[in-house]
């Protein structure tokens, strides 16, 4: 066996005086750097005389966005965008491309700062999990980059949508208690501002419901958190934490003291409390009978009404009825079992990815006239399980 040591770049700099960086730079071809013909040449037949064979390394490939679809979404603390995303993210991968999620905390700048990024540097295409706020730029932007949004249905944007019919998911809930004999109900909420729409249509759908089955308005009550800001800490929930706190607000501001044997009343028109929460009723709520079920805007507001009306000593359903909507995961837990809408999560998720795919063919195609714009709806399913039952006899 031969003890001859290799030659190395440094070897090479030092038999011709100069740099090993030079060296390198040199034996690899660099274009981008300038030596003089006599240093060249000089380093290359130092090395060939030497017996050094230049092996390049493996160069990291630039990445390339153009296999990259973004998914926007507005909240990282709702298993509901937890679950779509990971959806999604399956199906991008049994096409071999990559996700990037944009996190906008349903702040416009923020929307805009990542619509600006994924248009410029030419994104696979965009899948939009909320309502967005940047209408007029979408609309644009979806000339040239494949845009599928999931959400309730806007006639201002001109994309390709899945839609989730919230106000026909609230007809079904208030129906299932309706059936069961509630008469008057709470609509458990983070706000209600105009850019959620599927918290607004939700309950817009639960009112119609009732209004149907020739009950007052003031049979259905809000109880509305005035703010809504995402957790302090990675481990916090601000849905749950507002079911929690707006359900301890209510009874806190009840006209009689509660407690297990004692059916509870109507608490004082829009009561509030230092922790951001409003309970909106109409002025003459006291009148329109007791509250026998609380709705959840989402699967985690209603478990935090579970929680706030166990601490309270009341039971469920046996109390209250209490009921949500998203069908994730924890509300199948045996220790939640809570009534529901599903959304067909799973399933819109890749329909997201496979509509993004025949947007991207024809845009390669180049442009036609008259494109219809592709909408789906997927129905809404009630799931009932045992925090729903019959009202308790007085």
């Amino acid at each position: 066996m031969s003890d001859k040591k290799k030659t190395t770049t440094r070897d090479i700099a030092k038999a011709c005086f100069v740099s090993q960086s030079a060296v390198s730079m040199i034996l690899s071809g660099r274009t981008d750097m300038h030596f003089s013909r006599e240093t060249i040449a000089l380093v290359q037949e130092t090395a060939a005389k030497m017996g050094y064979v230049y092996k390049p390394r493996n160069r990291r490939v630039k990445t390339d966005m153009k296999s990259t679809i973004m998914i926007m979404c507005p909240s990282l603390s709702t298993q509901y965008y937890t679950t779509l995303i990971q959806a999604i993210t399956q199906a991008a991968q049994e096409k071999s491309l990559y996700v990037l999620v944009a996190y906008t905390d349903r702040l416009e700048e923020r929307e805009m700062y990542y619509l600006h990024m994924a248009e410029d540097n030419a994104y696979y295409g965009i899948i939009y999990t909320f309502a967005p706020k940047a209408v007029a730029f979408l609309n644009r932007l979806y000339r040239k980059l494949p845009i599928v949004m999931i959400n309730d249905y806007n006639p201002e944007l001109k994309l390709e949508l899945l839609e989730l019919d919230s106000k026909k998911s609230g007809h079904l809930l208030a129906r299932h208690l309706l059936h069961l004999g509630h008469r008057h109900i709470a609509y458990v909420t983070t706000p209600l501002n105009p850019a959620e729409v599927p918290r607004l249509r939700r309950l817009q759908g639960i009112k119609e419901e009732y209004k149907r089955q020739g009950l007052s308005s003031s049979s259905v009550h809000v109880l509305e958190a005035r703010t809504e800001k995402e957790p302090s800490t990675a481990v916090g929930n601000k849905h749950y934490e507002t079911g929690y706190q707006l359900i301890l607000d209510y009874f806190r501001h009840r006209k009689t003291s509660p407690g297990p044997d004692i059916f509870p009343g109507s608490p004082d028109s829009s009561a509030r409390n230092d922790g951001g929460f409003t309970t909106d009723y109409p002025a003459d709520s006291h009148l329109s009978g007791a509250v026998t079920a609380f709705v959840g805007t989402n699967d985690f507001v209603a478990i935090g009404i579970i929680d706030a009306l166990k601490k309270l000593g009341y039971t469920v359903p046996g109390d209250f009825s209490v009921c949500g909507f998203d069908n994730t995961l924890v509300s199948s837990f045996s220790g939640i079992s809570l009534t529901t809408i599903d959304h067909c999560i799973d399933e819109k998720g890749a329909q997201a990815v496979e509509m993004l795919a025949n947007q991207k063919k024809r845009l390669k195609d180049g442009p036609q006239k008259n494109t219809p714009l592709m909408r789906l709806e997927y129905e809404p399913q009630l799931i009932v399980r045992r925090s729903t039952g019959k009202p308790r006899s007085k």
